[in-house]
This record gives structure tokens, sequence and C-alpha cells, in this order.
């Protein structure tokens, strides 16, 4: 069970001393807070959000651009709250649920989270196996998912925060490199850019597409995720001030949100060069890969698939390890990575899911259909339990949410209201 840190939420909140901690901070006090974001991002952009970003731009050229600049506010906002909470009182936001309003709904939001991965890990490493597959062809498809997996399973077993944090800062600086580039050599016009991509056109009037773009920024997951890894980072530090460590995270968090919306908005313009008007269908991110080489050159082409893999690859390493965590802190267990129920809940989030390819060579349906319905319902759910925790003043004390954080936050209860109504609205569409 883990313990809060008796804090003065007052005293850590002064503003004579943020200003003199915020004075003492350096460049390099800024790149070491890097991390928890990071490894967050890195979950954020996985396969899905690739296709998505693709094939927006395949079909609408930039005009979606803006959309992926709100979206990325939005998840900044949605996630600020856990810096609070998990600084202040130095435990995680599923702890926090679990300790102050109840163990049931802690419960569904490691069994949201666990079915999730399930369900989802299979894409995020047929997603790098298709990736792996663009240079290596001579191996299956299935034995490429396997060793990711494997790989995947194998960083996690390890169990160690600073591992993690650092593959995850050089995936997520692969997949900026790499898709930044890729938009880069296509060619395009910067003046269209900024005219098309900042019109404020819904594209096509399809609203249904704004919602799923915000959703792919947005997984329920990502703000019990943030609290868990930044937890990790500073449960062993005790020369910094809660001042400078909530100094570091924002702006770590600031920092990952921008790489986010580079990722996503550079995969927007490349798609929107080269294949928007041409005619050429794109149904998934190899797709889009395949198509760059006859018309940008084998090196973009290579450029794509190295930022397809990290993107695959970042999501499968990002679900094992917080669904571990995750499950030690819904049962109030202690966070050990090596004691056997965490490390049967990593062999369930890397390898059942491969299995489940193997035997039935897709995931079943029903099981992504349950895994949708779970998140879309687990996302309004995790912004109100936020909300509840941010105004309760038996436990920020005089750090509750002002008025004008609670009218930003429950505009964004708000929004993923609508993302949940609209997966709900699509899946009785497809029963």
């Amino acid at each position: 069970m883990s313990v809060e840190r008796k804090v003065d939420v007052e005293e850590t909140i002064d503003p004579k001393e943020n200003h003199n901690e915020e004075s003492k901070l350096s460049l390099r006090d800024y790149l070491k807070g890097l991390g928890p974001a990071a490894i967050v991002a890195a979950g954020i952009i996985g396969p899905g959000s690739v296709t998505t970003a693709s094939v927006t731009g395949a079909n609408y050229g930039y005009l979606a651009l803006w959309i992926i600049v709100l979206s990325c506010v939005f998840a900044y906002f949605y996630q600020e709250p856990a810096i609070r909470i998990t600084l202040l009182k130095k435990i995680s936001i599923m702890e926090g649920v679990r300790n102050h309003i109840g163990k049931p709904a802690a419960l569904f939001l490691f069994i949201t989270v666990l079915v999730g991965a399930i369900a989802f890990q299979a894409g995020n490493f047929t997603g790098a196996a298709m990736a792996l597959n663009y240079f290596v062809p001579s191996i299956s498809l299935p034995m490429w998912a396997l060793s990711m997996a494997v790989v995947a399973l194998v960083i996690a077993w390890i169990g160690v925060y600073r591992i993690l944090e650092n593959i995850n800062k050089v995936l997520i600086a692969l997949m900026v490199l790499a898709f930044v580039l890729t938009a880069f050599f296509s060619g395009p016009s910067l003046g269209d850019i900024v005219t098309e991509g900042f019109s404020f056109q819904i594209p096509a009037g399809d609203y249904w597409l704004v919602i799923a773009l915000l959703a792919t920024t947005m997984p329920p997951n990502i703000v019990l995720g943030l609290s868990a890894f930044m937890k990790s980072k500073y449960a062993t530090v005790q020369s910094i001030s809660t001042s400078k460590e909530m100094k570091l995270s924002l702006f770590d968090l600031r920092f990952n949100m921008l790489g986010t919306g580079l990722i996503t908005g550079a995969i927007i313009i490349c798609a929107g060069t080269v294949i928007y008007g041409q005619g050429i269908e794109i149904t998934s991110a190899a797709d889009m890969a395949v198509q760059l080489t006859p018309l940008l050159g084998r090196y973009a082409g290579i450029l794509f698939a190295l930022g397809l893999w990290a993107a695959g690859f970042s999501s499968g390493l990002y679900q094992i390890s917080l669904a571990c965590m995750l499950m030690n802190q819904a049962f109030g267990k202690k966070e050990d990575f090596k004691a056997k129920r965490s490390r049967v809940v990593m062999i369930i989030t890397s390898l059942v899911p491969i299995g489940i390819i193997m035997i039935f060579d897709a995931v079943p349906v029903a099981l992504i259909i349950t895994a949708q319905a779970l998140n879309g319902l687990a996302l309004p759910v995790v912004a109100s339990l936020l909300l509840i925790l941010c105004n309760k003043k038996s436990f920020l004390g005089s750090s509750v949410n002002t008025i004008r954080q609670n009218m930003i936050y429950g505009f964004i209860l708000l929004v993923v209201t609508v993302l949940a109504l609209r997966v709900f609205l699509t899946l009785l569409g497809k029963i």
C-alpha cells in the first residue's frame, strides 16, 4: 500500500519559493526532467495513430492540421492535473482513486487497461512487424511480431524505470526525426500548410473525423500512465523540492505534447503532399511506407518505416509496463516488477495477443469491440474521477482546482463524453 507524503500544500506552492527554485534550474535540469511524458507520448503515437494521420492526409490534404494542434492542447490539459496530484501527494492517480473514491473504481480502470492492452497490443506489434518486413520481407509478419513482443517483454521484465525512460526518449526522438524528415523531403508548400492547415475547416464536413483525431491523442490510460511513471521517476529523489519537480514535470509534458503534435502533423503533411489527389488508397501505415518508395524514393520509405517501427514497438512496451504498474496500484500491492503477479500481467499483455493472432489469424472481433466499448466508457470516467480528486479539499488542501481550472477541465470532460458517445454509436452501427 502506498503511503502519501505528508507535505504542507500551502508551503509547496509558495510563490517566492517557486521563483527561487525556477531561477536555479539549468538546461541540464530540464533535460534530466524529461521522461514520464516521453513514455506516454511514445504510447500515444502507435500504428493506429500513424494510420489515422496517413489516411487523413491522403484524403483531405492539410485541412486537419489545426485539429492536431487542438488535440494536443486538449491532451495537455487532460493530463496536467495528474502532475499536481502525483507530486504534491506522492501517490499515483490510480492510488488516489482507490484510497479516496473507492476500490471498485480502481478495479474498473485496471480491467479497462488490461482488456485494451490485450486487444490493441496485436496492432502495436503487427505495426512494428510490418515496418521490419519492409526491410526483411523473407521473415513472416507473425515471426516479426513475436520477436518484438519478446524484446518488449524482456525490457519490462528487467523492471528498471531508468532503462524504460531512456529507451522511450530514443524512440520518440527517432519518430520525430523519421516523420519530420520524411515530410520535409516530400516538398510541401509552407504557404499551403498555413492557409489550408489552419483554415479551421471541417474536412468534408466530417465531424466524426475531428473526434477520431482527438481520440487518437487522448486514450483514457494516458493520465494514469503519466502519473504512474512520474511517481516512479521521483520516488527515490530526495534532493529536489516539490516546486522544482512540478516545474520540470510541466516542461516534460509540454515538450512531449509538442513532439506528439510534430509527429502527427508531419505524417499528415507527408500524406497530404505526396498522396492527396493521386487517387491512391491508404488503408494502413504500412501502405503509406510502400507508396512513398516509388514517389519519393526508397530513402523516404525507409524513414517512414523506421518511424512506424518506433511507433509500434514503443506503444507495445508502454502497454506492458503500464498494465503491470496499474495492477499493483489498483490492488494496493507493492510496486515490484519482479513479483510473480507483475510478471503474469507482463506475459498476458505481451504474449497472449500474439498467441491469439497465431491461433485465429487476427484478434477476434468480439474482443476488439469489448476493448473499444471499455475505452470509450473509461475516458469520461477517468476525467470525472480526476475532476473529483482535484476538488477534494481534504485531499489537496489549498491546491484544489481554481474556478478557471474547473472551467477548462469541465470543457475537456464534455469533449471526452462526446468521444465516448461516438464510440458507442459506431459500435451500435456495427451490431
